[in-house]
């Protein structure tokens, strides 16, 4: 397998994999990823905001910020993770508390005039504690390194994490067919390309609930272009890639899943050429549109048999689920 390091300038000019491109560049390159082309599927308004307006600023939604910590510890390593973050073990001290620990280092009442905020700066300074973009409380910080415990006392988990391979390289392919530019980033790419892990946390990894999270984030269109982005790439074609699901509550539960099915790939795989086709009319018509451009009647009788789901969109109908039934009864007099 052929990487290429990452320097500043490279061009894109044919299928590569490359180490150490940042994550600011990887997303900013114009190639179509697994999340923008799930973004383009549910919207295309949405994805022309995001990934093309340039008016869209990421800011990182606090719910998230537990699971990308982990992401880096866990796949990254302790080293790669300190590097962005950190956790100032003087932010709960009060300033009573910070005036007695500077006197420590010399420092008299005088200290007492200064501003909280300078002197938890002189206490980092002393402690040689250099803060990093992403603070972390004790309690966060433990939380992080027990999950990271419950991944290695895991002994699939373990093996899976452990295999000869690197994290965070960037796949970017040229699709045969459409001759679309294509992009993906693995957590973690073996180098025999044979068994790849994803790693996630989740709310739950309860085998009988885990299919409503798989449904809802897309996640058989990821397995289908990681699968698709390595194959073009290596030419090696992918025995399994599998998610590795953490609770991010203790005791941290684990639970490996392997959408292993041809139907399950396939199914991605038809998402991600109807992503790309609609990719490419909304470019070539330079109209980006939001959900419908109907007024959208409401029913409450069920949907027709002809129809996926409750939504005609052609029709401009939305029927209510199956399960409205139920929550109509509580309101019946």
């Amino acid at each position: 397998m052929n990487i290429i390091d990452w320097k500043e300038g490279l061009e894109i000019e044919a299928p590569c994999i490359i180490r150490g491109m940042p994550s600011e560049v990887y997303h900013r390159l114009p190639a179509l990823s697994n999340s923008g082309l799930k973004t383009l599927l549910n919207c295309p308004a949405k994805y022309y905001y995001k990934y093309l307006s340039g008016e869209y600023e990421l800011k990182e939604k606090p719910y998230f910020k537990i699971g990308k910590a982990a992401h880096k510890y866990i796949l990254e390593g302790r080293e790669a993770f300190e590097k962005e973050y950190w956790h100032n073990p003087y932010s709960e001290f009060k300033k009573d508390d910070l005036v007695q620990f500077l006197k420590t280092f010399g420092y008299d009442d005088s200290i007492k005039k200064y501003l909280v905020s300078d002197l938890m700066q002189l206490a980092l300074e002393k402690a040689e504690i250099e803060p990093k973009a992403i603070h972390l409380t004790a309690s966060e910080l433990n939380q992080i390194v027990c999950m990271a415990k419950s991944i290695n006392a895991d002994t699939k988990c373990k093996n899976a994490l452990s295999q000869e391979g690197e994290s965070e390289l960037s796949i970017f392919w040229q699709d045969d067919k459409t001759g679309q530019w294509l992009k993906c980033r693995p957590d973690f790419l073996p180098y025999d390309c044979k068994n790849i892990p994803d790693y996630k946390t989740a709310e739950s990894a309860n085998p009988e609930t885990f299919f409503n999270t798989f449904i809802k984030y897309g996640y058989h269109v990821q397995a289908a272009m990681y699968r698709m982005g390595i194959k073009a790439v290596t030419g090696i074609d992918v025995e399994n890639f599998f998610f590795i699901v953490q609770e991010k509550e203790a005791p941290y539960i684990t639970q490996i899943f392997n959408p292993a099915t041809d139907h399950i790939i396939t199914w991605g795989e038809k998402a991600i050429y109807a992503g790309i086709e609609k990719y490419l009319e909304c470019k070539e018509r330079d109209l980006w549109e939001g959900y419908s451009d109907k007024i959208i009647e409401m029913r409450l009788e069920p949907s027709p048999d002809e129809l996926i789901g409750n939504y005609d969109k052609e029709q401009g109908i939305i029927y209510a689920p199956k399960w409205i039934d139920n929550i109509l009864a509580n309101y019946e007099v």
